[in-house]
Formats: C-alpha cells, sequence, structure tokens
C-alpha cells in the first residue's frame, strides 16, 4: 500500500494527488497510521524551488498539528470515559495518573518538542498528554515546533539531495540511527521520571 501511495506521488509529482495522499497520511499518522509523512513529504519536494517547498512543509505541519490535536482530545476523552464506567485499570489508579501528570506537567513543551521532532512515536504522546490532561498551549507550541522542524529538514534534505534522496531514507544506516536515537531517548525518559 505505502509503495503504491509513493508510485502515485512520483508519478504525478507535485500534483493535487500527491499532496492529498500526504496531507492525508500526515493527518492520520498522528492518530493511529504508522507510516509518518517524511517520504511522502521528501518526494513531493525533490527538483523543486523553495517556495513550494515552504507550502508543502506548511501543508504537512498543519495537518500533523491537527491529528495531534485529534489524539490529544481523543486520549482525554478515553479517561473520561474510563472514569465514567468505573473501568478499574483507570479509575482504580487516578492518584498514580495525577502523580504522573504533575511530572510530566512541567516537561510537556520538551517531551512534545521530542516526539515531533524525533522518530518516537507522534501519536502515542498526543493521546497520552491528552489521557493525562497536561497544560494544552506547551502541548501545542511544542508540537507545532518539533513537527516544523522535523518537516523543514526533511524537505531541505530532499531539495538538496534530490534523486539521491529515495535511497538515503531506504538506507539501513538511516533506520539503524533512528532506533539507536529512540532507545537513547527512552532510557533518558525512564532515568528522569521513574
Amino acid at each position: 500500500m505505502i509503495g503504491k501511495l509513493l508510485a502515485i506521488i512520483l508519478k504525478r509529482g507535485a500534483g493535487i494527488k500527491g499532496i492529498v495522499i500526504m496531507s492525508i497520511v500526515s493527518f492520520s499518522e498522528a492518530i493511529f497510521f504508522l507510516v509518518p509523512p517524511d517520504p511522502f513529504l521528501g518526494f513531493l519536494c525533490i527538483k523543486k524551488s523553495y517556495k513550494y517547498i515552504l507550502k508543502i512543509t506548511l501543508i504537512c505541519l498543519f495537518f500533523s498539528i491537527a491529528g495531534g490535536c485529534i489524539s490529544y482530545f481523543l486520549g482525554d476523552e478515553l479517561v473520561n470515559y474510563a472514569i465514567e464506567n468505573n473501568i478499574g485499570f483507570i479509575s482504580n489508579n487516578l492518584d498514580k495518573i495525577e502523580s504522573i501528570k504533575d511530572r510530566i506537567d512541567k516537561d510537556t513543551f520538551l517531551l512534545m518538542l521530542t516526539s515531533g521532532f524525533t522518530p518516537l512515536p507522534f501519536k502515542v504522546f498526543c493521546i497520552t498528554a491528552g489521557a493525562l490532561n497536561v497544560k494544552f498551549l506547551p502541548f501545542l507550541f511544542g508540537a507545532i515546533i518539533g513537527r516544523l522542524l522535523r518537516f523543514s529538514l526533511v524537505a531541505y534534505l530532499a531539495k538538496i539531495f534530490g534523486e539521491k534522496f529515495k535511497s538515503i531514507l531506504k538506507s539501513k544506516e538511516v533506520v539503524y540511527s533512528s532506533i539507536a536515537l529512540v532507545v537513547i531517548l527512552i532510557i533518558y525518559f525512564i532515568y528522569k521520571w521513574i
């Protein structure tokens, strides 16, 4: 499926279908979809002007943040539903949830900045932020800045490397580096909050 979507983007170039696919992937990835929008954004930016790249990056950012906000509200609603229906896992641990919220609330901006920029699963952080009902503005600003930095970097690299960008995205070094970064960040978060 991913290969077919990328093939459409490569075939149509910067056409409206490619932008729509990237927007849908960007929005849904922030809620439930496993595939990040980065390759779609990158392929749309190859051999394009900086003005066009800025436009595509902002479109990708908008849909990703919109999806992240929906994830935040879904997380909040899931906890409210669990409390209203006395689901034991949540309703029996409200004091622990409040304790975690207090520890994380002051670092919400940094957490969202990190999850927005790194390969950490953005949707998990968005849903968790909503479930813990952390302050919305630090959540939103951290997510916007983190995602903007990430998408800008992807778009810029696609512009610089052009056709080589496709092979860079598929290389094992990128995958291994991403995994190593995720492991380091998880260790840091465990050390900081446990």
